[in-house]
């Protein structure tokens, strides 16, 4: 059975990404794994791990957005009005620094907060109030708390979960218990079903616009050509979460130039990952050149 392809994990908390991944590699003996969006050992939630080839495709998967859901702990007892105000202060675009534990450059970095809504107060200690965040990828929430407690006389972040990376969502996670049940049943039993839910198509969570391109072009793609314009069968919407191929009609999206998109055969198989070079009004009056330069080709 091919080890290649995504699980999308529910990453226990006490461990780092890097260690999650390892453990992953170890227990399926997979050549090699990487993941999408790295979480602190103390957070939990939502982590894309890849298998083999599909290690080349985590940069598409990773998502622009992360949603969270965390408990705030406040210095001094704010009322709901009060939360509120302070969250509504900073929602949109903000300047973080990233905190000393940050692996990368501690400069000033402008991000943006989608949302950032109250969910509840703790009755038992009203202090503590939970919270869900929608932020651009490489938003600290740790941050993001103490710099509201700057407002109020402190705050800091006392529990963090992941729900989302970009349109991927908790509900689609699996458990490490989950891996090592499927790897041990494909060991001991030579029943490899349980294997195949968890370790799915890496191509079905990148969330582009599709171009369907002839089969044809297959051999040529292979071998390193470019897309020309004969080649490209029609765009067509996202088909995040599951395989598609298809044509020219009523799902085709406006897509510009200079766009990512995913490429996919007329069968069906995932071709890779290209930019387009002319837009997708210009293809209906264009009869040769260049449509689309090949960033990753994956069949």
């Amino acid at each position: 059975m091919s080890l290649d392809g995504l699980i999308i994990l529910d990453k226990p908390p006490g461990h780092t990404s890097h260690e999650i991944t390892s453990f992953v590699k170890k227990i399926t003996g997979a050549k090699r794994t990487g993941h999408a969006g790295t979480l602190d050992p103390d957070v939990s939630g939502v982590l894309p791990v890849a298998l083999g080839r599909a290690t080349k495709l985590l940069r598409y998967i990773a998502g622009e957005t992360k949603t969270y859901i965390g408990i705030i702990k406040f210095r001094k007892v704010q009322t709901k009005e009060q939360i509120e105000e302070l969250f509504r202060t900073f929602t949109g675009e903000l300047v973080q620094t990233p905190p000393k534990i940050s692996a990368v450059r501690k400069v000033p970095r402008k991000r943006t907060v989608y949302y950032l809504k109250l969910l509840e107060i703790s009755d038992s200690n009203p202090r503590l109030a939970l919270f869900e965040a929608k932020v651009d990828a490489g938003t600290y929430i740790r941050t993001l708390c103490e710099d509201i407690g700057k407002r109020c006389g402190g705050a800091r972040m006392e529990e963090l979960r992941r729900i989302a990376v970009g349109n991927i969502r908790e509900s689609q996670t699996v458990t490490m218990q989950d891996v090592v049940d499927a790897m041990w049943l494909l060991k001991n039993k030579k029943d490899g079903s349980l294997l195949k839910k968890i370790i799915r198509p890496a191509e079905n969570f990148i969330d582009l616009p599709i171009v369907t391109i002839k089969n044809s072009a297959i051999d040529s793609i292979r071998s390193g050509a470019q897309i020309a314009v004969p080649a490209v069968v029609g765009f067509q919407s996202s088909a995040f979460g599951s395989n598609a191929s298809g044509g020219l009609g009523a799902q085709s999206p406006m897509v510009s130039r200079n766009q990512k998109v995913s490429l996919f055969s007329e069968d069906g198989r995932f071709v890779g990952v290209g930019v387009t070079q002319i837009s997708s009004d210009e293809l209906k009056n264009q009869k040769k050149g260049i449509a689309i330069r090949l960033e990753r080709v994956q069949i």
